[in-house]
């Protein structure tokens, strides 16, 4: 299957070599294989989404923008703030890891990050790698990582800020500051949104619901600081602190439509690192950090349940380069994650962790080879593996192949249940995956273009079990798939594309198959921006089949959500070199659709922003 796809893939990526020749675009990355390497030459499929990206989409949260990348699939359970499940090459939510700087900020419960919560005005870039990267990123690194930076201080010292005002009464303020002073790099912000949102469960579906609108409100606050202590040597200190208010509905047939829930929800992150050039060729860094997700729920005004997440983690990073084009890497980490709820109580669990890898280029040859070793204070040891291979055709011609193991710990709420929702399972066993893929891209001027097709294979997948009211082991899952991403200009205009068609598989205990659920056969995106000088317009249209989903008001029923297609608009006018003025045509054309059976998607929305920048 794989070869099949790769060679129908050819004709696109010939003609894509022979229509564009524009300016050359190869950012570095890093989380592909934990060492600063072009974009263009990961093994793993790779892309960075830059801060002019980010500027471009307008997007407010970090859910909006990953909708539009090959392989990624994102729902939510209604508008902003609600909660939103991240999928890649077909995962599931807990096989995904989110990093905001390294860090996880994740609910140990569920093994997710409330990624709703975090909003694009404090990142600076954001790497996605799709793909088992479970070697270099251990647990939930199944279906790939997404890698969020802090913004950081770049240039003279500048202030800058925004104010945005739009549909359903949504407001957002950001203030910050930020620059270079001497060998000091600084940068700080401030932000806070409101929405009244709308209701975001459609009463059609689930009749006893509370109509009236959810709203939401961020507060947030990002900070860091760097300080060079001469050739090689720096130490810092970064920090991010989110505190969030929503309004949600309960769908089920035991809710009533005058209920109310809310929740308060605080999402921290913070770091001390060192970076040491301690020989010329060999680099060192040492970081301590935690990640903490803070949650209460009310129900009526009253206290309905709580989970508290502190994850430590303590990182020693080497790099030692041993010729020019090959480069070993060496890491030990522990992880201490903590978790306090009302429906599990106090649970602990430590994991003790060494990583080796090997990075290197032979003439056209390149090779990615890692190896992890973990042990968990609940589980054992774990062992994973990623070897890549890339040999290049020509200098724009690329393929590429890996084979890669990855483990999975079960969480807290898979282990002991939630009262009044799920039961206990202590005997669930960890999961473990084998994936394989093979790619072939054309990188030449500024454009890439990228195929890869991709078979992961799952041993004891942990699943909710909705007749059985708890997790279990699944007998069997795996996913087939292709991916394509490009990213260019032509003719003048920015270009990028993402298509994904895959095929979702689990066999339930007694050998029926289904598929995943909340999982599209096929998804894809396309966005467009061009410059009229000191005007850019854009628009960006997101795609999608039909997917499997369990009834809002009846889970133990399966129902199919049909397929959309939403069109954003954009436009932004340049008044002078600092002052700018954006503007947001959300869902254009007033598309009805669902991303989760019975949840409610924005209608059209206008948003206007006025902003200083640098």
């Amino acid at each position: 299957m794989l070869a099949r796809c790769l060679r129908r893939a050819a004709p696109l990526l010939a003609f894509c070599s022979l229509a564009f020749a524009q300016t050359e675009d190869d950012p570095v990355v890093v989380t592909a294989s934990r060492t600063e390497q072009r974009i263009r030459d990961t093994i793993p499929h790779t892309t960075v989404l830059t801060r002019k990206d980010i500027q471009d989409s307008q997007a407010v949260d970090l859910p909006t923008i990953l909708r539009r990348e090959a392989g990624v699939e994102v729902v939510q359970d209604g508008g902003l703030g609600q909660t939103a499940r991240l999928s890649m090459r077909g995962s599931r939510t807990a096989q995904v890891l989110v990093l905001i700087d390294g860090v996880r900020v994740e609910d140990s419960a569920s093994s997710t990050t409330a990624l709703q919560h975090l909003m694009l005005d404090d990142i600076e870039r954001i790497e996605v790698v799709r793909g088992n990267v479970s070697s270099l990123y251990g647990s939930n690194a199944m279906g790939g990582v997404v890698q969020v930076f802090t913004r950081r201080g770049t240039g003279a010292p500048a202030p800058y800020g925004e104010l945005t005002a739009g549909s359903h009464d949504t407001t957002k303020l950001l203030a910050g500051y930020g620059g270079e002073f001497g060998d000091t790099r600084l940068n700080v912000s401030v932000l806070r949104l409101d929405t009244r949102g709308f209701s975001a469960i459609d009463p059609r579906f689930a009749p006893n619901a509370n109509p009236d609108d959810d709203g939401y409100r961020n507060e947030s606050i990002s900070a860091s600081i760097a300080q060079r202590l001469g050739r090689g040597h720096e130490i810092g200190a970064r920090l991010l602190r989110t505190r969030t208010k929503v309004d949600y509905d309960d769908g089920s047939a035991f809710a009533s439509p005058t209920d109310v829930h809310n929740a308060d929800q605080d999402l921290g992150m913070a770091q001390l690192y060192w970076d040491a050039q301690l020989l010329e060729r060999w680099k060192s860094r040492i970081t301590a950090s935690e990640g903490t997700d803070y949650r209460t729920d009310f129900f009526n005004g009253a206290f309905s349940f709580s989970s508290n997440t502190r994850s430590r983690q303590f990182t020693w990073d080497n790099e030692v380069r041993i010729a020019p084009s090959h480069a070993l890497s060496l890491a030990v980490d522990r992880l201490e994650q903590a978790l306090d709820s009302s429906f599990a109580g106090q649970r602990e669990r430590n994991v003790n962790g060494a990583r080796l890898g090997y990075l290197g280029r032979f003439g056209a040859h390149s090779l990615q080879a890692n190896a992890r070793y973990e042990d968990y204070s609940d589980f054992g040891h774990a062992d994973t593996y990623y070897l890549g291979y890339g040999f290049d055709l020509t200098d724009a011609w690329r393929l590429t192949a890996s084979a890669g193991t990855a483990f999975r710990a079960p969480n807290f709420a898979d282990l002991f249940g939630v009262p009044g929702f799920s039961l206990p399972n202590p005997d669930l066993r960890p999961e473990r995956s084998r994936s394989y893929e093979l790619g072939v891209q054309w990188a030449s001027a500024g454009h890439r273009v990228r195929v890869v097709a991709f078979n992961t294979e799952f041993e004891d997948e942990i699943a909710f079990n909705n007749a059985a009211n708890q997790s279990q082991n699944l007998e069997k899952a795996k996913v087939n798939g292709v991916e394509t991403s490009y990213s260019g200009r032509f003719a003048g205009t920015d270009l990028t594309a993402a298509l994904t068609v895959q095929d979702v598989v689990e066999q339930q205990a007694g050998g029926a198959e289904q598929a995943g659920l909340r999982r599209a056969k096929a998804y894809g995106s396309i966005s467009a921006f061009r410059s009229f000088s000191r005007l850019r317009l854009g628009g960006e249209l997101l795609a999608s089949g039909d997917r499997p989903d369990v009834n809002v008001a009846n889970t133990t029923e399966r129902v199919q959500v049909p397929g959309y297609t939403v069109l954003n608009l954009l436009a932004r006018f340049n008044y002078s070199r600092n002052l700018f003025i954006a503007a947001r045509l959300e869902n254009a054309l007033d598309k009805e659709y669902q991303l989760v059976h019975g949840f409610n998607t924005p209608p059209r929305g206008l948003f206007v922003t006025v902003g200083w920048q640098p």
